[in-house]
């Protein structure tokens, strides 16, 4: 058993005492990985859109690979940061589950839609599948504890361990869960996320933002030899960056474009193009993990 986690850590809403089988024993959050990777609402992810629609082209990502690729980027985080790569992964495998079709607009009208009883928000939904939605342990009430996880693994989870603050805003729980939230941060310092939830964040940031660019081109709609350098640069700052200047903008994309396999050619749909363009996606992800 891993030292760094105590049995706090490893507590679960409804006790269960271990398994038992002829095979080695599994860790309760090698345990809890299985119980997200079998669940329905993973099942379901493979329907819901990434950025293209999936009837477009079956390349492109949906919901459920995109959620398998931040897996296998948060594991390799995890490890070589020092904490447990199952609570990262499983964190990483859910982080989606609650969001809806449509992306953020199908989770904006769905807040609009519900507001007079609390609104919607996507993060506070996946709490809500994970605790009470999945049909996997009930209580001694008879009330469903969803897939009974254990109190790290939720943890983990919680992009956003906080109440709504107001509209418009993110936040990671319902007021209507917040006994199970209460419990899983059982001594967790105010809102500070804990480790293995921000790494399981920054994977998903390094994936969509690699994997979508690469869908994108794929797609045709983005050509990486006819960037725009004003452009990207206007962008980057109406979007995230607004007190970034010209020259720190300028020298971050020609770190990019130095890549050795960011493309000199466009993308034409040949298979030698399409290695190219999965070559520049591992550098990328790499580039990006490598600077943590």
């Amino acid at each position: 058993m891993d030292e760094r986690y105590s049995e706090h850590d490893r507590a679960r809403v409804v006790h269960e005492p271990p398994k038992r089988v002829s095979a080695p024993e599994r860790t309760p959050f090698e345990r809890d990985r299985a119980r997200v990777v079998h669940a329905a609402s993973t099942r379901r992810l493979a329907a819901k859109t990434q950025v293209v629609g999936p009837q477009s082209d079956d390349f492109v990502r949906n919901r459920l690979t995109h959620s398998l690729e931040v897996a296998q980027i948060a594991r390799d985080l995890s490890r070589a940061l020092g904490s447990l790569p199952d609570l990262a992964e499983t964190a990483a495998l859910a982080h989606d589950l609650g969001h809806p079709p449509f992306g953020h607009n199908g989770e904006n009208v769905l807040d609009e839609l519900s507001s007079g009883i609390g609104g919607f928000e996507g993060n506070a939904q996946t709490l809500r599948i994970l605790t009470r939605l999945e049909a996997k342990t009930f209580d001694d009430d008879g009330h469903s504890v969803g897939l009974n996880l254990t109190r790290a693994t939720l943890d983990a989870c919680t992009k956003y361990p906080w109440r709504r603050a107001e509209p418009g805003t993110k936040f990671g729980v319902y007021d209507d869960d917040l006994p199970v939230f209460t419990w899983l941060r059982e001594g967790a310092p105010g809102e500070r996320k804990c480790v293995e939830a921000q790494i399981m964040d920054l994977a998903d940031d390094v994936a969509y933002s690699v994997h979508d660019v690469e869908d994108g081109v794929v797609n045709g709609e983005i050509d990486l030899t006819r960037l725009d350098r004003a452009a990207v640069a206007e962008t980057v700052r109406d979007a995230y960056l607004p007190d970034a200047t010209h020259d720190q903008l300028g020298v971050a994309f020609d770190e990019l474009a130095s890549v050795g396999s960011w493309p000199a050619v466009p993308y034409d749909e040949s298979r030698r193009s399409l290695a190219a363009l999965k070559n520049l996606t591992s550098d990328l992800i790499g580039r990006f993990c490598g600077a943590v």
